[in-house]
């Protein structure tokens, strides 16, 4: 089989290792799409802690994640959130950043804004207010550009919604429509009971919108809709999540076994493909390889150097 390989004079260096679908939901065996793991909680009245104050004692991070597979889910925010990336600018610490957004979210009720202001600090800001996200709407200060790292940073940090587009919507055709007893049935085995809360169901439907990912209507029910996400973001998500610091090479197996490329969106592995070939071209990428059985990918840039260079794919 012919070898394809473009390696960059004074850039690549040696790396380290490291659509088609049925029409019918029945036709697509949907199950072995599910996951059976922890159960959720009803959702309770009482505040959540401060996410600044609970990322303080040794473990926080452990013990948050196993609090929010219990808990029932939270309203996806997509304004809050990408007003969130603007005020984080120059912000020294994650109880600043916390405190402007607690004062700038736009509801009347302080409560509602201080939760609001937690679930935002816990999807995207992880790293800091100076992490990832703050980064590149620095870089790039384009807004659906933005959309997409948020989209794919929440479903990230909310396993419930994660597992919903990665497993059970990936492989339905854009279009669909789904009727409701599809996520009954997702969740049920999500969450390993009979028993789903109100909320849960109302909201994941909800956020899933919010997300673009369906098109809801009384009249209709609800449509599966195709996302267009930037070529960009995806580049930028590949060396965040695979290649941070330095140079590395990636097998594409181990770059398909993460679903952040269907958290974009992305409906078939050869259209990751594509968006390869098209970084290989424009030299964003150091080399694309495929031999016999061997398919990979080195990378030639850090994040911090994409983003200097706000380089375009």
């Amino acid at each position: 089989m012919a070898v394809k390989s473009s390696a960059r004079a004074g850039k690549g260096r040696p790396g380290k290792e490291g659509k088609g679908t049925d029409q019918t939901i029945r036709g697509r065996g949907q199950a072995g799409l599910w996951l059976e793991q922890e159960t959720v909680s009803p959702e309770t009245s009482q505040p959540a802690p401060s996410i600044v104050d609970s990322a303080r004692s040794p473990g926080a991070r452990t013990r948050a994640r196993q609090n929010r597979q219990q808990r029932v889910l939270q309203d996806f925010l997509m304004a809050e959130s990408l007003l969130a990336v603007t005020l984080a600018e120059g912000v020294g610490s994650d109880r600043e950043l916390e405190a402007a957004l607690t004062e700038k979210l736009p509801q009347n009720s302080l409560e509602t804004r201080a939760r609001y202001a937690q679930s935002i600090l816990r999807w995207f800001f992880a790293d800091g207010p100076d992490g990832f996200a703050s980064q590149v709407w620095r870089a790039y200060r384009d807004e659906s550009m933005q959309r997409d790292i948020l989209r794919v940073l929440y479903l990230q940090a909310e396993p419930i919604v994660g597992d919903c587009v990665a497993q059970a919507l990936y492989p339905l055709a854009d279009g669909m429509t789904i009727p409701g007893t599809f996520f009954d049935g997702f969740l049920a085995r999500r969450l390993g009971s009979a028993e789903i809360p109100a909320n849960t169901r109302k909201r994941l439907k909800t956020n899933l919108g919010k997300l673009g990912f369906l098109v809801r209507s009384k009249v209709h029910g609800d449509r599966l809709s195709s996302v267009n996400s930037t070529k960009t973001a995806f580049l930028l998500l590949l060396h965040h999540l695979f290649a941070p610091e330095e140079p590395r090479t990636i097998e594409l197996s181990r770059l398909f076994a993460d679903p952040f490329w269907k958290y974009l969106g992305i409906k078939s592995e050869d259209v990751v493909r594509a968006i390869l070939r098209s970084a290989d071209i424009s030299r964003s990428i150091g080399k694309y390889v495929v031999a016999d059985q061997l398919e990979q990918i080195t990378t030639c840039y850090s994040v911090k150097e994409l983003l200097s260079q706000r380089v375009i794919l």
